[in-house]
């Protein structure tokens, strides 16, 4: 247990047994004694977890997945080499507060980020459970004090600690992977409950020929689009403008055809 959080055990009112509480819930039936409890958990620092869907070979496939989509370079996902592989719970504190009929649920890491973008990571309450002790040896600890907390809500959501009608310590569980390519060491995560991939330094596609061909496509139909106002400054006339019409319409149709040519070629080489 770290020192950054006490965890909070509720027990039945009636026989003292521990309480198995959900997230949200005010209500909880004893499974010893059947009593009715009612919880506040204002003042109670709950510890879940959440079941991971994905096993090492899932989280490696949707590793995979993302490295073959648009925000990588191309060929990613058949180059890189995967050099390890760890998994682990990342520890967030969420914090639930209610404002008349409005629910609002804020998440904030309660370890230090190797990828800031981890800091994005949202667990849905129908996942969460009970945390178990026997998984202590794959969970990071929690190295933000429950006060850091508080203070941060104040200060950045507005939040006092008066309005928190919940705050709970929920262990993720991530893949962490490590992976080369062109020589060079990148790094990944994987939310192993739901698939979805963090990372801050990547192969990135590279956008300059992209944002190349799409200039010249917008100049080039640009002054195309004056052919018609050309015309009929020429000849201030119906059939000038027509014909500025018709002829727009041609070079509009044969200048198609080599920025589509010259995109695909694009598109194959990145």
């Amino acid at each position: 247990m770290s020192d950054a959080y006490v965890s909070t055990q509720l027990l039945c009112k009636q026989c003292s047994a521990p309480l198995s509480v959900e997230l949200g819930a005010k209500f909880v039936t004893c499974e010893f004694c059947n009593t009715v409890n009612f919880v506040d958990k204002s003042q109670a620092v709950l510890h879940y977890t959440v079941t991971p869907t994905l096993d090492e070979q899932g989280a490696a496939a949707a590793l995979r997945r993302w490295m073959a989509g648009n925000q990588t370079v191309k060929g990613l996902d058949q180059a890189a080499q995967i050099e390890s592989q760890t998994y682990q719970l990342f520890p967030l504190w969420q914090v639930r507060t209610v404002s008349g009929d409005k629910e609002k649920v804020v998440f904030k890491p309660a370890a230090a980020l190797s990828i800031v973008e981890l800091g994005k990571l949202t667990v849905p309450a129908s996942d969460l459970v009970a945390y178990d002790d026997t998984l202590d040896a794959v969970a990071v600890k929690p190295t933000v004090p429950v006060t850091a907390v508080h203070s941060w809500l104040a200060s950045n959501e507005g939040i006092a600690a008066g309005s928190i009608e919940e705050l709970s310590l929920v262990h993720a569980p991530i893949y962490q992977f490590k992976y080369r390519y062109k020589e060079q060491s990148y790094t990944a995560l994987v939310d192993a409950a739901a698939g979805q991939v963090f990372a801050a330094i990547y192969p990135e596609k590279f956008e300059l020929p992209y944002v190349s061909i799409g200039g010249f496509g917008c100049l080039a139909y640009f002054l195309a689009a004056l052919i018609p106002a050309i015309t009929l400054a020429v000849s201030n006339s119906n059939i000038a403008l027509g014909l500025g019409v018709l002829i727009y319409l041609g070079v509009a149709v044969v200048l198609a055809m080599p920025i589509f040519m010259v995109a695909a070629s694009i598109s194959r080489r990145y």
